[in-house]
Order: C-alpha cells, then structure tokens, then sequence
C-alpha cells in the first residue's frame, strides 16, 4: 500500500489592515491538520508614513514571489485568500496555475483558489469601484496615502460577530493601510484558469451575502466551472470570531478538492 501523496502548502493572503498575527490561531490550526501554511503581511499594511504606500500590484508581485519560490520546489499550492486579499491573489497568479506548468515542463504550481469573503472583480476594475471603499464611515481617509479604521464605528461592522469591546481591541490594533491598494485594477484574472472554492461568511456585513453570491456567479461565469461554496454563521473576520470553524471549512475545501 503505497504513503498518501504530500498535503499542498497553503499560502494565505490577508484581508486589508491585517497583520499576519491575525491570522495565528488560523495558522496554528491548519498546521495542526497537517499542513504547511505561509502567511505574511501585506506591503499595503506593512509600510508606514513616509514610506509611500504600496499598490495592489506590489502585493501581488510579493506574494507572486513567494509563491513562485514554493512552486520551484515542487510544491502545490492552495493560495486562500481574505477579503481584499481576494483581488491580490488573483492578480498574483498569472504563470502559476499547476496546469501551466506542468505544460511548461515545471513541478508545483496553484492547484485551488479558496476565496474567504472576498472581493472579486473582472478585469480592468479596481476593489474600490465595486465596493464603494474609501467611503465608508468607518474609514479615515489620510493625507499622506494612508487609510486608518475609526474603532468605535468600525468594531460593529468588521467584528460584527465579538462582543464590542473585543471588536474595539481588534480594530486598534489593525495598521494603517495603503489607499492607492483599493485602486489598483486587476489585470488578470486566476479564477478564470484555477478552480475555485469559497468560505461563505452569511452574517458578513461588509461583504453581504449578496455581493459574495455576486462574485461566486462572476467567478462561474468566467470560468465555465462550479464553485463549491462553504458556509460559516460568521463575520468579516472569521479569523478572530470563528477561527476553528474557519480551520475546518478550508480543511474541507483542500480535502474535498484533493478527492
């Protein structure tokens, strides 16, 4: 009887204003289940005044490259994906597909795109034109480039599903991050090339249920194939309100894709 092949590596791409540290407990998790995961922090969170503030296309190309060095040494890739990072992990795909290169002659390669209540848009659009974002009363639009979370306002929306006080704590400890981010238009679409899977957050209030319908309808449209789709009673934030059931609902989507 011969050993079961290797679990894929899972590379998580952060929502906006998120630490890697936010993603801990999810991390811890999933490695838990026997899989290697990779989380960093976003170059839009990461830079602080006077730094200019990175683009969506200098996160993609950051997380291209840690994907890219995974997939050279034969590594498949899970790339799973939250809110904003929704938008980087599709841009960042391009010549990664396990598909493309297995044509090409290469190991690795992306295997499965989880979408955790993401932002998803066609070609040519920006996170900021089909979300409105910038605008919200929650947000503090800076001079220098930056956008800040107002904690009061934003712990009901973002944290929806934590005590208020708990969701306070979260939100003073999100960064400041990059406006010029929420602006970038994507310029590839991976979810039209990898198959796809979706975490469903049904009490996501900055991502409704409609609007998450609406991106699992593009990303079928586009790609001619069904996303199986995931459903978690959470909010924004799974990570830090449902971080065992979020472990779970990806555990599934890599497993039963793997089937």
């Amino acid at each position: 009887m011969g050993s079961l092949p290797p679990k894929p590596t899972i590379v998580w791409i952060n929502g906006s204003f998120s630490p890697a540290s936010f993603y801990t407990d999810v991390a811890d998790g999933i490695r838990n289940r026997g899989y290697d995961i990779v989380v960093d922090t976003l170059p839009s969170s990461a830079r602080t005044p006077p730094e200019k503030p990175a683009t969506m296309e200098e996160d993609a190309a950051y997380f291209h490259d840690i994907v890219e060095r995974l997939c050279d040494e034969g590594k498949d890739v899970v790339l799973a994906m939250h809110s904003y990072g929704g938008v980087v992990g599709s841009e960042c795909s391009r010549g990664l597909s396990k598909a493309e290169r297995t044509a090409a002659g290469q190991r690795g390669g992306i295997t499965q795109l989880v979408f955790v209540t993401c932002v998803v848009p066609d070609v040519g659009v920006s996170l900021r034109e089909v979300t409105a974002s910038g605008s919200s009363p929650w947000l503090i639009l800076r001079e220098d480039g930056y956008m800040e979370h107002i904690a009061e306002e934003s712990a009901g929306t973002s944290f929806s599903g934590l005590p208020h006080a708990e969701g306070v704590a979260w939100v003073k400890k999100m960064p400041l991050h990059s406006l010029a981010s929420f602006e970038g238009k994507l310029t590839y679409a991976g979810y039209k090339h990898i198959p796809s899977s979706w975490i469903f957050c049904e009490q996501d209030i900055i991502l409704p249920p409609d609007f998450q319908r609406s991106c699992i309808e593009r990303i079928e449209r586009e790609s001619g194939r069904q996303v199986r789709v995931y459903r978690l009673a959470a909010d924004h934030c799974p990570n830090a309100s449902a971080p065992r059931e979020l472990v779970k609902a990806l555990d599934d989507a890599v497993a039963d894709f793997e089937k």
